[in-house]
Formats: structure tokens, C-alpha cells, sequence
């Protein structure tokens, strides 16, 4: 009768769960380019965030400053033009969070692209990952 090593089958078992050197390869670029994709989106979505904190930073600070000047305004005309440039500035800030929003799905289509691009690179011909398609009648 031939002895069993109990301490062999654990290295068994665990060889039998690893998928084949050439599916491992691929499988390892794609969770690599997962992983960096992933990082690239959190630092777009930073600069997004950081830019949108600071254009609204600067809009609290033009209207606390446009009010104090409507308040000392010496006529109606005065008051005008100053809540005018306030406007003006308003719609500037929007028009650059339209940009950057724009440039925030640019950059994300991208990184899709280049991750769609990365995964086909990886696959595998039909033939080597060992499938047999069968016909139906």
C-alpha cells in the first residue's frame, strides 16, 4: 500500500485552484491596469473636486465683496454695475465647471479606452484556453 504525505496535499490542493501559467499572465495585466486605471480616475476626480472647491471659494469671497460695495453704493447706477461684474464673474465660474466637467468624462472615456484596449490585449485565441465549442442541432 502506498503512504500518503499529509503535509504534500495542501501544496495539492492548492495547485489544483491556480489557473494555467498563460491565463495567469493575462489575468495578472488586467488586474494590474484595473488597479492603475482606478488610481487615475480618484486623481481626475481630485483635480475635479479641488477646482470645483475653489472656484466656489472664490465666489463666496466676490459676493461678500460685491455686497459690501452695493452697500456703500452712491447710486442706483453704481449699485448696478456692481451687481453686474458680480453676475459676469458668476457666469464665468459656471462656464469653467462646464469645462471641467467636460474634461472629467474626457478623461474617463479615455481611461476606458485605454483599459477595453489593455483587456483585448490580454486575451486569449480560443484555442489555447482549451474550450470546445459544441454545435446544436
Amino acid at each position: 500500500m502506498k503512504s500518503v504525505n499529509m503535509t504534500e496535499q495542501p501544496n495539492y490542493m492548492h495547485r489544483m485552484f491556480l489557473p494555467a501559467s498563460s491565463i495567469s499572465e493575462g489575468m495578472r495585466k488586467n488586474v494590474c491596469c484595473f488597479w492603475e486605471n482606478q488610481d487615475k480616475v480618484l486623481d481626475a476626480m481630485q483635480a475635479f473636486a479641488n477646482g470645483w472647491f475653489e472656484r466656489r471659494h472664490t465666489g463666496t469671497r466676490a459676493a461678500l465683496e460685491t455686497a459690501e460695495r452695493m452697500c456703500t453704493a452712491e447710486s442706483p447706477v453704481d449699485l448696478l454695475r456692481e451687481y453686474q461684474e458680480w453676475a459676469s464673474g458668476t457666469f464665468q465660474r459656471v462656464m469653467a465647471d462646464g469645462l471641467a466637467c467636460q474634461r472629467q468624462f474626457t478623461t474617463a472615456a479615455r481611461i476606458l479606452e485605454q483599459s477595453s484596449a489593455a483587456s483585448e490585449e490580454t486575451e486569449l485565441p480560443q484555442a489555447e484556453t482549451g474550450r470546445v465549442r459544441s454545435k446544436v442541432a
